[in-house]
């Protein structure tokens, strides 16, 4: 029931608002606009010898109860010259009730829109039990600058079941003025998630007769959400049994928001200062290894050259101080590339240059290059190479790159007698490259880690040079090969084996056609096809041009989404098929597709499309299919049936 309603026909209403406030607040009343106090009450006087309706037209501050020391005077003050200026004022102070007793306080002094008025409520800093005193003021004013202050009361009977509230009661909870609410219809405007920890602390509270402080969201009539601050405190009656309740509401949407936004600003804050930490210490482990991988070298450099300017020695001697300062000479600049290759890789700017190459002899030439090391360690090592050929679209230099720094890590961590064994074989239209070692091997717990880049940086103990660069590089080239790279091991001390695959490029016309792609049987597949591809990253693209066009076909090819349009728009004949990566910047291939889909142009609409990604799970294929894709191919993909999909797709139209 309202308590506005009720104000017309109960003669009694006055004596139930003093009664909420009595029992909420030590200390309430209401204030003029130069801070004088109109009407003051609640139960803290009575710890005094001062009538409170002697006190009005005083100024609240110079009240004798706020002089218990200078500090709290002025906090009073300021606290009252910032609520009469419009802001709400909260302070932490002393009443000083007499010279013995001081009672800390929560004082709130909160404009009213009401001719300048303020209303003031305090209550007690620690736990306090309520006093019901009897009012001795008249309660219209209070209850005006409650309203003002957008405080909603409420008031309930068990006896009854029926909560009288004021106006501002029922705008916060979003109820209608003047409708009846009982205890439990006020339940049900809990929100769904809230509403057993509501009904918990508050049966709790109301059997135990408890104060009780809580917050919770309301769910209004029209679905609005709101959070709510609710504070009150429940009374029994003679028999031990719960009586009557009290208390009051308050909006707290818009702090909640605040809150939660400076915790998600605060979140983003320390997350962005750990990053930097962590980089700045990655950083300074970094450097100190580069610094000891490129002295050690330059100290043994420098010490034969020293040895050989200043001491005549013999010819034996001479010739391994020679071959000291060129292996030296050779650490300091694979260091010097390694550093540089990864520098691009970071960057994104490492250029391949592909063309058909058969790994076959690239293995060959890496083993050959690396046999005096393998010598000169004390290595043997065996070579088991298929007969024939197997041409992938590569680069030869970075290939070589790449089986080198592998080779290179199973010398690396081979003792003296120690076996490597290198393999490659060619077989479902892949090509297999093995380097397998008898040496120390990998723990399962840096397996995980073995292709991050400065992952031996990192490490506690380092039993050998280097910064760990080698096969995070090959990792990439791999990669932009279309290929995969993994090590297995079964443990330290137990050997290591490190598998690259690529994609080969149809060895048998390869080797039919001595590596000539421009062969009529080659060129035929594709020949009458025009083929718009659609892909970010600038070598996947290069090989798929590559690919296509040594198939015979014709080819657009755009960076994004954007530039893939614009060419659609600018043929004046639509391709035969579109080629599309999914997981691209700004707009990914979804998004285009279904644009295209959606063409009034029924020429563009129905273009066949091709979904060619690295995304390799069924959620992602059903989405491609679902968005217009015709086909979905995970990368890296088959030769002979990528092709054979192209045909299927390209013609069906």
């Amino acid at each position: 029931m309202n308590f506005a309603a009720e104000m017309s026909q109960n003669e009694q209403f006055p004596k139930t608002v003093e009664i909420v406030f009595n029992r909420l607040f030590e200390l309430y009343g209401l204030l003029d606009d130069s801070g004088r106090i109109i009407e003051i009450a609640g139960s803290i006087f009575e710890k005094t010898n001062v009538e409170p309706r002697l006190l009005r037209s005083q100024v609240f501050s110079e009240t004798a109860f706020w002089q218990s020391s200078e500090t709290n005077s002025a906090a009073v003050t300021k606290a009252l010259k910032n609520a009469l200026s419009g802001s709400f004022s909260r302070v932490f102070v002393e009443f000083r009730a007499s010279s013995k007793v001081k009672v800390p306080l929560e004082l709130n002094l909160i404009p009213s829109e009401n001719e300048g008025r303020l209303l003031v409520c305090a209550r007690r800093t620690e736990a306090a039990v309520l006093q019901d005193s009897s009012p001795n003021e008249p309660a219209a004013l209070l209850l005006l600058a409650a309203e003002s202050a957008k405080i909603g009361l409420w008031y309930l009977n068990f006896g009854e079941d029926i909560i009288r509230s004021t106006s501002q009661f029922s705008d916060i909870l979003g109820l209608e003025h003047g409708k009846e609410l009982t205890f439990s219809a006020f339940l049900e405007i809990v929100h769904p998630d809230d509403q057993t920890s509501v009904r918990e602390f508050l049966t709790e509270t109301i059997q135990a007769g408890d104060r009780y402080e809580n917050e919770f969201r309301i769910v209004s009539a029209d679905g609005t959400i709101e959070w709510v601050a609710a504070e009150g405190k429940s009374f029994l009656g003679t028999d031990g049994k719960p009586e009557q309740m009290v208390g009051a509401v308050r909006k707290i949407t818009d702090e909640k928001r605040a809150a939660e936004e400076l915790a998600s600003v605060y979140k983003r804050e320390k997350a962005a200062r750990d990053e930097a930490e962590e980089a700045n210490r990655s950083k300074d482990i970094f450097l100190a290894f580069v610094s000891h991988e490129l002295r050690a070298p330059l100290n043994s450099i420098l010490g034969w050259s020293n040895i050989l300017l200043t001491k005549d020695v013999d010819d034996q001697t001479r010739r391994k101080a020679m071959e000291t300062i060129e292996r030296s000479a050779r650490m300091q600049t694979k260091l010097i590339n390694d550093l540089v290759d990864s520098a691009r890789v970071a960057s994104g700017k490492i250029r391949l240059e592909y063309r058909p190459t058969d790994v076959f002899s690239v293995v060959r030439n890496v083993v050959d290059a690396h046999r005096p090391s393998l010598e000169t360690r004390g290595l043997t090592y065996k070579m088991r190479i298929a007969p024939g050929k197997a041409y992938v679209m590569g680069d030869v230099n970075r290939l070589q790159q790449v089986f080198g720094n592998l080779l290179s890590n199973s010398i690396k961590f081979t003792p003296p007698g120690g076996c490597v064994t290198i393999s490659a074989s060619s077989a479902n239209s892949e090509v297999e490259v093995v380097i397998a070692d008898s040496g120390e091997g990998i723990s399962s717990d840096s397996l995980p880690t073995i292709f991050k880049q400065f992952s031996q940086v990192g490490a506690g103990e380092r039993k050998s040079v280097g910064l760990g660069l080698g096969l995070s590089i090959a990792r990439t080239l791999v990669e932009r090969h279309g290929g995969r790279v993994h090590a297995e091991s079964e443990g330290v001390g137990k050997g290591s084996r490190f598998v690259v695959t690529l994609p080969v490029l149809e060895s048998s016309k390869l080797e039919r056609t001595s590596g000539d792609l421009t062969s009529s049987e080659s060129l035929k597949l594709l020949s009458d096809l025009t083929i718009l591809i659609v892909e970010d990253e600038h070598d996947s693209r290069e090989v798929l041009r590559l690919f296509l066009e040594n198939k015979g076909a014709t080819v657009h090819q755009a960076e994004n989404v954007a530039a893939g349009l614009k060419i659609l728009e600018s043929l004046e004949v639509p391709p035969n098929l579109i080629i599309s990566d999914i997981g691209m910047p700004e707009e990914n291939g979804l998004s285009m597709i279904k644009r295209i889909r959606a063409s009034l142009n029924p020429l563009i609409a129905n273009i066949p499309a091709i979904a060619l990604s690295a995304f390799a799970t069924g959620e992602f294929k059903d989405s491609a299919l679902a968005s217009g894709f015709q086909r979905y191919v995970a990368k890296p993909f088959d030769p002979k049936s990528f092709t054979q999909a192209i045909v299927e797709v390209a013609r069906k139209t």
